[in-house]
């Protein structure tokens, strides 16, 4: 008698105490939150803001920061910040669209070339910067905002080095599916960024470079007693970031059919932004 008592008074709480959980969660907290802005918005706009095309805009506009703020999050999971965002995103953006470009006036290479081999080369830039940036961080132990505030003036100095006025029209219209396109009515941008998600929630939460990266990111110094190599995965922490910036330019070109300055602004605090509100 007294042990089925026990036994209910132990599994009760912990049946209830999940629901509770869930309940309680932060991530269920910000979607009731969430949830309750946009029926707020919607009562107040008579329901403008709920439309297909208004929400369609707003997640692909939102794509291209929500990619950049993946990155983001892969820095600041190892207790880094990456101020380089627009700075990364600005060189690639020219880069690729000085390449691509169908205008002499702002070709790179006095012709243009396939997005096909425009889009690997922009990615490769990306990549390139994220792994200067773990590099001057991880290897030679610079502090990550001294460091990414340097990369992003040497990424926006190149960018109008590069194009001579941080401005390139003419892009082909080849390239405009993955910016514009669609599959299934689901924006292409859309679809990069859920899978851009689910990629990044799959590495952090199921493979052991993730546990690394919480390891790093909770004491760096018992991770390296424990194995893990420290620097390494600072590096590719900066270099991931860097190929989902570039990825981000790649959607930007392809979206508004030119690369420009403006395309850049506010990066670094929407991302920064993202992580903090959405958590990790």
């Amino acid at each position: 008698m007294i042990v089925d008592q026990l036994r209910e008074a132990d599994a009760g709480p912990g049946r209830r105490g999940f629901g509770f959980g869930v309940l309680t969660s932060d991530d269920f907290v910000r979607l009731l939150i969430l949830a309750a802005l946009i029926a707020g918005f919607a009562i107040v706009t008579r329901g403008a803001t709920i439309g297909t095309e208004n929400l369609a805009n707003v997640l692909i506009q939102s794509s291209i920061r929500g990619i950049a703020a993946c990155g983001q999050a892969f820095v600041v999971l190892t207790v880094g910040l990456d101020l380089s965002v627009s700075g990364i995103v600005a060189v690639t953006l020219m880069v690729g669209g000085s390449l691509v470009t169908t205008n002499p006036q702002f070709s790179l290479l006095g012709v243009a070339i396939s997005p096909l081999l425009a889009i690997p080369v922009m990615l490769f830039v990306g990549v390139a910067f994220g792994t200067a940036n773990g590099f001057l961080v991880a290897r030679l132990r610079l502090p990550s905002l001294i460091v990414t505030l340097g990369v992003w003036q040497i990424g926006v100095g190149l960018a109008y080095q590069v194009t001579g006025s941080g401005f390139v029209d003419s892009i082909p219209s080849s390239i405009a599916f993955i910016g514009q396109g669609s599959l299934l009515y689901v924006p292409n941008p859309v679809i990069l960024f859920f899978a851009i998600v689910a990629l990044s929630y799959f590495v952090l939460h199921r493979t052991a470079f993730g546990a690394e990266i919480y390891a790093v990111g909770g004491n760096s110094r018992s991770a390296f007693i424990s194995g893990v190599r420290v620097v390494r995965v600072r590096i590719i922490v900066f270099a991931i970031a860097g190929s989902f910036y570039a990825i981000g330019a790649v959607i930007s070109m392809s979206r508004y059919m030119s690369a420009t300055m403006a395309q850049t602004t506010g990066l670094e605090l929407s991302t920064i932004a993202a992580v903090a509100i959405g958590g990790l």
